[in-house]
């Protein structure tokens, strides 16, 4: 046992070895989401700020490594001239789950006008929405028509990122993903948690509720008319990470995540072989992520699905280990095969933290289970 430095919460870490973050931390002290290249056939394509990665990364490492999310929201980031393109529709929900999860009281008052702004945002998107958190609508060229962290610019490219319907189509433009709800209701409680006395837990419930209805088993997404995106796939890891499922549901979508068309002995596809659309090198359509996988492993983990869980666990470690260094995603054949994935950044830092938290057992979920 191990404490969250700043924090009197006590959590289950077994060795709290230092993570090797060499390439990945800015001169200020912030994460990138992934190193230059690093050699040839390394892509090394996002040696950048990337909210939502570096945000992620900085929850998965916070107990070993406090400073990269205090540095990252005190560094007064964007600098250098105004910020047009937000191209996220998670980064916000994501900040506030990391501010409150450090439990920096100093930090939180310090930085109360940002937290209350972002809650206003989600209420706005939440209203807009119908309820839940959409993709904007957006006719910037060469803008991401779909904004969760499965984010394409087009999701017919060969690289196989983004979502799709069964048949090919693309979803209608402002689809709400069962990823970005997730992490939507989460910082919704960690609203709760920052702002105490106020009706941010009645948020969180309503928003449980009507998840639990419209995100079954198999449905990845909801366009704006509320037609389902079906797909079974690693999206319900999220669901389970969240507590964003009332029980009978959260239940479903657990005996759901288990069965051998998502679970691997390497991870959690992505996308079900089940899928007309599915790939093993797709790179968000059936493809395994660390990241990914670490999420599902605490969502399987805390809904009670012990075994399953810790199957989880090895297997990402048992690749990273075959495949060296940490590769942003690889994938599992049909036939169970472990193969690299072409596009892959070789060093990826919630690659980092994902060996990191598997290895020492750390789940990302201070605000605890199953919801307000």
């Amino acid at each position: 046992m191990t404490s969250l430095p700043g924090t009197a919460i006590m959590v289950d870490v077994e060795r709290p070895d230092d993570p090797d973050l060499r390439g990945l931390q800015s001169d200020e002290g912030w994460l990138f989401a992934s190193t230059d290249p690093l050699g040839e056939g390394d892509p090394g394509r996002f040696h950048a700020l990337f909210g939502r990665d570096s945000l992620i990364s900085s929850l998965q490492l916070m107990i070993v490594r406090p400073e990269p999310p205090r540095t990252l929201l005190d560094v007064g980031w964007p600098y250098g001239g105004e910020f047009n393109y937000f191209a996220t529709a998670d980064a916000t929900s994501w900040f506030l789950v990391v501010l409150a999860s450090l439990g920096d009281r100093a930090l939180c008052r310090e930085l109360e006008p940002a937290w209350r702004a972002a809650g206003d945002w989600i209420v706005r998107e939440l209203d807009r929405g119908g309820g839940f958190v959409r993709n904007t609508h957006t006719t910037v060229p060469g803008s991401l028509v779909q904004q969760g962290w499965r984010d394409s610019h087009d999701p017919h490219d060969p690289s196989g990122g983004g979502i799709l319907h069964a048949d090919g189509r693309p979803p209608a433009a402002g689809l709400a993903d069962a990823d970005t709800q997730a992490v939507a209701y989460a910082a919704l409680r960690a609203l709760a948690a920052l702002d105490h006395g106020t009706d941010w837990g009645d948020r969180a419930r309503a928003l449980r509720s009507r998840v639990s209805v419209r995100f079954g088993g198999e449905v990845m997404a909801l366009e704006p008319d509320g037609t389902p995106v079906l797909g079974a796939g690693s999206q319900l890891g999220w669901l389970l990470w969240a507590g964003a499922l009332e029980p009978s549901a959260a239940s479903a979508a657990a005996e759901r995540l288990c069965q051998p068309d998502v679970m691997t002995e390497f991870g959690l596809r992505t996308l079900s072989t089940h899928s007309p659309v599915f790939d093993p090198h797709a790179y968000h359509r059936g493809s395994i992520w660390p990241f990914d996988s670490w999420i599902g492993w605490s969502g399987l983990r805390a809904h009670g699905r012990k075994a399953e869980a810790e199957r989880v666990r090895t297997g990402v470690l048992a690749a990273i280990e075959r495949l060296g260094d940490a590769p942003e995603l690889y994938a599992v054949t049909r036939a169970g095969e472990l193969e690299p994935i072409a596009l892959s950044n070789r060093r990826q830092a919630w690659t980092i933290g994902a060996r990191w938290a598997l290895a020492n057992r750390w789940d990302g979920r201070l605000l605890g289970s199953p919801g307000p």
